[in-house]
């Protein structure tokens, strides 16, 4: 189980690489459409033996649609706008603070106990992308100078974690976590659509690719990371525990550093590697608990949260 992890790990550190060139030659909205489009189709043959099953109620819809508006809809668009004037070495920092901002959301909505080491894990975390914004200089701060794209990633990181109070609350009556995944990138495409329609016919059809190893890497992004990653990922949560898993997690800013040297010629400055230090221990501290094995289980499900 921990090598297919690793292999999850590799894939989403390289959707960082991978996402910001498919940026630079897909309109906006088409891509952010294709990539959804792409990811459903997949998860619906992954899910496949699951797709009789739909929420039963209102309440359970909800959860569904406002897990779907966070963590999929507006996660991908601010993810996409951030992604457009940031590095993604500071993107895939940013985003491994993923496990600390849940845990502190479980705090505070569901009364989850933080730990002393878990406090230390957030309050080290927190610093971590602080000094990535900051750039490492206090003099931005006081001059409130900042990259509106690691601004962008922030937004993204809490809008992504506040869909998990959406997503417990679905699993905590025992739905399926990848059918919630699955309803999220449908229904984002479906909204998207008009979107595209509006973007294309104002570029009158022209501004597509031509070149088959973008479409090839969109359909990694979509396919691969988005919904292999995803369901691989929530596998090695069942089994292995969130503690051990979000160790893995800290992989994913390694790998997109190395790819981001070495395909887009970005720098790693010093913030970074400090900063990256900052937010491992945060992680490792964070995920340091003494729940009991029922609460770790119930902890486990609702962790299958889609990036």
């Amino acid at each position: 189980m921990k090598l297919i992890l690793l292999l999850v790990i590799i894939m989403w550190g390289s959707n960082f690489v991978v996402y910001k060139i498919l940026l630079e030659n897909f309109p906006f909205w088409t891509l952010v459409f294709s990539r959804n489009f792409f990811a459903a189709l997949a998860l619906v043959w992954l899910v496949r033996k699951f797709l009789h099953i739909k929420p039963r109620n209102k309440k359970l819809w909800g959860c569904v649609l406002g897990a779907t508006l966070l963590g999929v809809f507006i996660n991908n668009v601010l993810f996409q706008y951030g992604l457009q004037y940031t590095l993604a070495t500071n993107a895939s920092l940013i985003m491994g603070l993923t496990p600390l901002t849940t845990a502190l959301i479980s705090y505070l909505v569901f009364h989850v106990p933080l730990h002393r080491k878990q406090i230390l894990g957030v309050f080290l975390g927190f610093f971590g992308v602080f000094l990535i914004v900051m750039k490492g200089s206090l003099q931005n701060l006081l001059e409130f100078s900042f990259n509106i794209g690691d601004l962008f990633i922030v937004g993204t990181l809490l809008f992504f974690s506040l869909s998990f109070i959406f997503v417990k609350k679905a699993t905590d009556t025992m739905f399926p976590a990848e059918i919630i995944t699955l309803y999220g990138y449908t229904i984002t495409s479906i909204c998207l659509i008009p979107m595209v329609f509006w973007e294309q016919t104002t570029m009158g059809w022209g501004e597509l690719p031509t070149g088959v190893i973008f479409w090839i890497m969109l359909l990694y992004v979509g396919i691969f990371p988005t919904g292999i990653g995803t369901l691989l990922w929530n596998r090695g949560i069942s089994i292995l525990g969130p503690s051990q898993a979000a160790i893995f997690m800290n992989g994913v800013p390694l790998v997109a550093a190395v790819a981001s040297i070495w395909v887009l010629g970005e720098p790693i400055l010093w913030f970074h590697i400090i900063g990256f230090l900052f937010i491992a221990t945060g992680v490792i501290l964070g995920s340091q608990n003494n729940e009991s094995v029922v609460e770790k289980k119930n902890e486990d499900k609702a962790a299958s949260v889609s990036i």
